[in-house]
């Protein structure tokens, strides 16, 4: 474990490689909580060249620098996390909010949201499978480095310490609640906007990775007695998966207004990705009170328990009967109760910050 420090104590952020929407919108409601943490400085913050995160502003003053990379991604973190990964040296605890471990002197925690760090794979020589595997070979190589590791549900942190079971005891579990942009909103669904209607309205809030599956939507038949009148997927037209669905509606992606306007008016959330490291979305539809329609996969069941719809994701006709069955469910005028649910959720991002930078700076004492 790292040694205690007294409050107070220097802590070093680095989220250079934090650009994709679903972890940049996390860490925008998850910095503000750590630099206000009262047993903490943050003495400096390392950001990413690119995304929403590329001009954070610190409140307290910290160093901020931004990583600038002159080279295609993927060669630029094997650079960064090996051969130029001295630059980030230094005594005080360093916090890597990118999954990948550095190859640097010092303390070191990592939290890790990528699952594709642990899932098993056919090697083919797609770009996105080379990528997976170079990801997979840093965190090998640097993993004796880091003092810990936080994960955000046991599922993840099961399949972490079966991939790389030296890790066994290293491994802290911390959910997070939904973003600050949701909490401050105050939306709240108890049933549909309209109750009469005859077809359903959805949302499927996702980037365009392969893992994301909205393939499945590629395979539904066009004719078929599909009960949707609109679904919206958060991808650009030009990544449209099913151009054949009149339903399929690609919006590209959505503000945190825009999301809060669709929450205020879907019939229930779909979420098809294959795997997941948290699921994000659901936690937001669960918030909201959304009707969730999920695949029948570990994460969704830790996340949703008996309350979601399930469905095979490698199956369109699977999903049809869940379209179908939520649709049923609704005509009879049930809504979901996600109370119990909950209950497994932080409520603020303070009380995550402290958990996180307890075990930064090795005073948690609680299980993992």
């Amino acid at each position: 474990m790292i040694e205690a420090s007294s409050p107070g104590a220097l802590v070093r952020l680095h989220l250079t490689n934090v650009n994709g929407a679903g972890a940049s919108q996390l860490l925008l409601s998850l910095l503000p909580a750590l630099e206000s943490d009262l047993d903490v400085v943050i003495e400096s913050i390392d950001l990413p060249d690119r995304g929403i995160l590329s001009t954070y502003t610190s409140a307290n003053n910290a160093v901020v620098e931004v990583y600038r990379r002159h080279l295609p991604n993927a060669l630029s973190r094997l650079l960064e996390c090996t051969l130029r990964a001295k630059q980030f040296d230094g005594d005080s605890p360093l916090f890597v909010l990118g999954d990948l471990p550095l190859r640097c002197r010092g303390p070191q925690v990592v939290f890790v949201q990528q699952s594709n760090l642990v899932r098993s794979f056919r090697f083919n020589w797609r770009l996105s499978e080379i990528i997976y595997i170079l990801a997979r070979a840093i965190f090998r190589i640097n993993r004796g480095r880091v003092k810990a590791f936080i994960v955000q549900t046991d599922v993840m942190r099961v399949a972490l310490e079966r991939c790389y079971p030296d890790l066994t005891g290293r491994v802290h579990v911390i959910a997070q609640p939904v973003p600050l942009w949701l909490l401050k909103s105050g939306l709240s669904r108890k049933a549909r906007v309209d109750s009469a209607a005859k077809r359903l309205r959805l949302i499927y809030p996702a980037a365009d990775y392969p893992h994301k599956n909205h393939a499945l939507l590629s395979r539904f038949d066009m004719q078929s007695n599909c009960p949707v009148e609109q679904l919206i997927v958060t991808l650009s037209s030009e990544s449209h998966p099913a151009p054949h669905l009149a339903w399929v509606e690609c919006t590209g992606f959505l503000s945190p207004q825009d999301m809060i306007e669709a929450y205020s008016q879907v019939d229930g959330l779909v979420f098809l990705s294959r795997e997941e490291s948290y699921g994000f979305p659901l936690v937001e539809a669960m918030y909201v009170g959304l009707p969730i329609i999920c695949p029948d996969l570990a994460y969704a069941h830790v996340l949703c328990g008996d309350e979601a719809i399930y469905f095979d994701p490698d199956d369109s006709e699977s999903l049809l009967a869940a379209f179908l069955d939520l649709q049923s469910r609704l005509d009879k005028g049930w809504w979901p109760d996600w109370e119990d649910r909950l209950v497994n959720i932080p409520q603020n991002w303070e009380s995550v910050a402290s958990r996180m930078l307890d075990v930064v700076r090795g005073s948690d004492t609680r299980s993992v």
